[in-house]
């Protein structure tokens, strides 16, 4: 009887099944013959059936029955009791040649085992990475416990934020809101079936967060690293988005309070913006100047009221002398917040080199140039523990030759404070020439700024958020619905129908895990309850210090972005566009029958895919729609030497840390990441392929998320950015010229080595020496809530490096 009429199959070491095969065990003996006798670095025939491997008849005669012997074994210890790992049978060969005397075969065998076994990459399952991440980046320090949150107890504040935010709406049926949607055509019949059946406000939230809580499903991540008291306080902080034109006074003060929030802005310096902003006043002989004293309040309105108060001297021609005495000393604890204080250094430079620019502007307009640094100092005095947070994108008119210059030359020496913004020109699609398109494309190529951002001619004005996933459209043009609301909220200027009102617009963000969603059931599954959180999120719209226009704004469109986080983990389901459409379809009806139950609009725009950062390591993902690094790849974070969870960690994992190469005070952990199975990877995926999945998603989950066009006709992005080999420029630049209606910004990278420099933030697993190392790393657990704190050690998060609002074209260095 032969072994597979008995034994059907070997079990390998990754897992799956495979047929067992007695030619198999006959090359790896007559291998090891071979070696006994002769170099068998050097055998001709190591892969040749006819030339019996090398081995002459009577040898190989004697293999084959050696090899025989090892299959009868085999199916008398494994054929009726299951199947047998692959280690089985070598310890079974192993046992037939010193059984039979073949010691020297042997001794090369068993040689052969080991020099692979070294180099056969072990299956490290978890290797920390997520847990690390989640502790270090998002939760929060808690007096009462003396320590740091868990995930889950983080999840949890969160969730009950929003019960209690939405206590009066919690037994609301959103169910029946689905069904009137589907009565009246607004939603599809497929949709609500895809969606399944909802529950009440109360319990959706609950089966939505118990998805965050397995980490399948991420709210806004300002929502965890707000959540709770700082964000009813202050509900800027959940947004992650904002966008506004640089037209008004107002701007200066309300974007310095944004950015303290913790958020992401995009403002335009666009010429026709610009010159929408007064004249300063001449500046008269600095003796008879009228004086004014200001003391700058402790608070995020008093530090962005003194940057308004300073603009005010420069527009009515008196100077205002600062006082610093009432801000807390760096390092004070920060208790609403979370975090320290970072002292009144960082403001006073910033009023300080904000005055000098007004000094040499008195009398006249500022400059498109002049108003960028203004907004560049502001945002690097956006200190926390030290370091910056600011994440920002600045868009200006093409033919501004002076922006178009602000990062050439020794700019980094001369104007370093520019480093806080991504810079684009703003292209018109179908009006924008060819020319002027190369020009910025080959910027790009050269120096990675400026960008280029493509928008349609009958939306101008509407701008992204510094990653350009997301459409934000900051203008109010009033009507008679507008003017009640307005009045409602406090507005008393003179308001009348047509009239042209601006402010911010906001979207907060959640994510889906495209690792998790295996089948199209799973991926509506998690579409649904990131659409509830988004639409949860998109009720906390109360933000005084900007006023009622930016409320207005925000509460007619309601806009959320729901991302996919691992596109290419799962291309099968992912990159189906029926399937996308279909998920779009369950977000948009699930945010009409929970904007109904809750009392808001209905969102404008529901989609996007965006970088991903941070996120994909919480989820186990890759970024956005990037595909992984590589099958098996080095992952490394970055960590201060003195914060307590990674000192928990490297107690627990001293093997995977090392000392920073690039900062001291800062240490790297190296976490072994394994690609899914089904998961595109780097090399599989040239620059025009992921152009084309760039525009196959934007067409189909993002455009398909456009709900509502009252406003506008803009959607939310597929934000992206293209790794390009030295021969794929011309190429690249002639498909995103002609596929211009699916792209809004593309960022380009030159394609570079993962072992050019040390400590790469992504480096794959391709040598020997690589993978002991990938083998060394095996991964002690660590229980995080084992660590006391006397004190809020997290600095505001920003300082450990992942809680920055839409970081931008920033590199991961964790």
């Amino acid at each position: 009887m032969s072994a597979s009429e008995i034994l059907i199959t070997v079990k390998k070491r990754d897992g799956k099944a495979a047929p067992f095969k007695l030619e198999r065990i006959v090359r790896a003996i007559a291998l090891a013959a071979y070696g006994s006798k002769h170099d068998e670095t050097k055998n001709p025939h190591r892969d040749n059936t006819e030339q019996r491997y090398g081995l002459d008849e009577a040898e190989f005669r004697d293999v084959f029955n050696l090899s025989a012997e090892v299959r009868d074994m085999v199916i008398e210890k494994f054929g009726t009791a299951g199947a047998p790992g692959v280690e089985d049978v070598q310890d079974l060969i192993e046992l037939t040649l010193l059984k039979h005397g073949r010691y020297e075969i042997a001794r090369h065998y068993i040689f052969y085992r080991i020099q692979h076994s070294e180099l056969r990459p072990v299956s490290h399952g978890d290797c920390g990475l997520q847990d690390y991440i989640a502790i270090s980046r998002y939760c929060r320090y808690d007096e009462k416990l003396g320590r740091r949150e868990v995930w889950p107890e983080a999840v949890e504040r969160v969730a009950q934020m929003h019960q209690r935010r939405l206590v009066k709406h919690a037994d609301r049926d959103i169910n029946t809101a689905m069904r009137e949607l589907v009565a009246k055509g607004t939603v599809s019949a497929e949709a609500a079936r895809d969606a399944g059946p909802l529950g009440t406000v109360s319990e959706e939230i609950r089966r939505s967060f118990d998805l965050v809580k397995s980490k399948k499903v991420l709210p806004s991540m300002r929502s965890l690293q707000f959540g709770g008291r700082a964000i009813e306080v202050s509900n800027a902080r959940i947004y992650n988005c904002t966008a506004s034109p640089v037209n008004r006074p107002e701007f200066f003060r309300e974007y310095f309070f944004l950015l303290l929030s913790g958020c992401g802005c995009g403002f335009s310096v666009q010429k026709q913006h610009v010159a929408q902003l007064p004249a300063l006043a001449a500046r008269g002989d600095e003796l008879e100047i009228p004086v004014k004293h200001y003391a700058v309040p402790d608070t995020v309105e008093g530090w962005s009221d003194s940057l308004h108060e300073l603009f005010q001297s420069f527009l009515h021609g008196y100077k205002v002398e600062f006082s610093f005495h009432q801000i807390r000393s760096r390092g004070s604890l920060l208790k609403t917040s979370g975090g320290k204080a970072p002292g009144h250094l960082p403001l006073k430079r910033a009023l300080t080199r904000v005055e000098e620019i007004l000094i040499g502007s008195a009398g006249r307009q500022l400059r498109p140039i002049e108003v960028y640094d203004i907004c560049m100092h502001v945002a690097q005095s956006v200190l926390s523990g030290g370091i910056r947070r600011s994440a920002t994108i600045c868009l200006f008119s093409p033919e501004d030759e002076e922006m178009m210059a602000a990062k050439t030359g020794e700019w980094f020496r001369t104007h370093p404070q520019r480093s806080a913004s991504n810079n684009s020109a703003v292209l018109v699609r179908d009006e924008t020439s060819r020319d002027v398109y190369q020009r910025l494309f080959e910027c790009q190529k050269q120096y990675g700024e400026p960008g280029f951002y493509f928008v349609n001619g009958s939306d101008p004005d509407v701008l992204p958020n510094p990653c350009v996933e997301i459409a934000l459209n900051p203008r109010l043009v009033v009507t008679s619905r507008e003017i009640e609301k307005l009045r409602t909220y406090g507005y008393t200027g003179p308001l009348e129908e047509g009239m042209e009102l601006w402010g911010w617009q906001m979207c907060n963000l959640s994510t889906i895990s495209g690792a998790a969603a295996d089948t199209p059931e799973q991926f509506f599954a998690l579409a649904r309850a990131a659409a509830l959180i988004g639409t949860v999120q998109a009720t906390y719209t109360e933000i005084p210090y900007l006023g009622p226009v930016t409320r207005v704004i925000n509460e007619r469109e309601a806009l959320i972005g729901v991302s996919i986080c691992g596109v290419l983990d799962n291309p099968d389901i992912l990159l189906d566009p029926s399937i996308l459409r279909r998920g779009a379809e369950v977000v948009k009806a699930v945010n009409a029958a929970g904007a109904a139950a809750l009392g808001i609009s209905r969102a404008a725009r529901t989609t996007c895919v965006k970088p991903e950062g941070t996120s994909s390591l919480v989820l186990n993902a890759g970024s956005g729609i990037h595909p992984h690094h590589a099958r098996r790849y080095f992952r490394r974070v970055q960590a201060s030497s003195g914060d307590p969870m990674f000192r928990w960690f490297k107690q627990h994992n001293p093997h995977m840390t090392e000392k920073s190469v690039y900062n001291e005070g800062t240490e790297v952990i190296t976490f072994p990441v394994e690609a899914p199975p089904h998961a595109l990877l780097k090399d599989d995926v040239p620059a025009l392929r992921l152009l084309d999945y760039v525009r196959l998603v934007q067409e189909n989950w993002v455009q398909g998320g456009r709900a509502v066009t009252t406003y506008t006709d803009a959607h939310h992005n597929v934000s992206n950015t293209i790794t390009v080999q030295a021969g794929e420029w011309p190429a690249v630049a002639e498909f995103i010229w002609d596929h211009q209606h699916a792209f809004t910004g593309v960022a380009l990278l030159g394609a570079s080595g993962d072992k050019d420099y040390r400590q790469a933030p992504r480096e794959s697993v391709s040598t020997r020496e690589d993978v002991r190392k990938w083998n060394s790393l095996h991964y002690n657990p660590v229980d995080y809530a084992k660590v006391s704190e006397k004190e809020d050690h997290t600095a505001g998060h920003e300082a450990r490096g992942a809680a920055t609002a839409c970081a931008g074209g920033a590199c991961e260095l964790l």
